[in-house]
């Protein structure tokens, strides 16, 4: 489960189905209840997003995400991670704890 309003989480979705609508995104981080070595989100703690499956001719769809949940009116910053740049650890807590937002795990 997410700490994130429905429309904000439609917001997020719906960009990530214009840009990349073939990779899969999971939710990780603060904003994810019960998530690992936090204490629960702040109003402003960002939103973190991995990605698995990009290409490297995904690299300016990317751009273009990141650049779009910038100027979106979400309250918090929207961290967009490709999942094979995240150190190792980490990655595997994603993909065991993470929240699908996008395609599927």
């Amino acid at each position: 489960m997410l700490d994130i309003n429905a429309s904000q989480q439609e917001q997020v979705q719906r960009l990530l189905r214009l840009r990349l609508p073939h990779a899969t995104a999971l939710a990780f981080g603060s904003r994810v209840t019960g998530w690992p070595f936090g204490r629960g989100p702040k109003p402003y703690s960002d939103l973190d997003i991995a990605l698995f499956g990009l290409a490297q001719a995904d690299l300016q769809a990317l751009a273009h995400l990141r650049a779009d949940l910038e100027e979106s009116p979400l309250p918090w910053r929207v961290d967009v991670s490709d999942a094979e740049d995240l150190p190792p650890a980490l990655r595997a807590l994603v993909e065991q704890r993470g929240v699908a937002l996008h395609g599927c795990p």
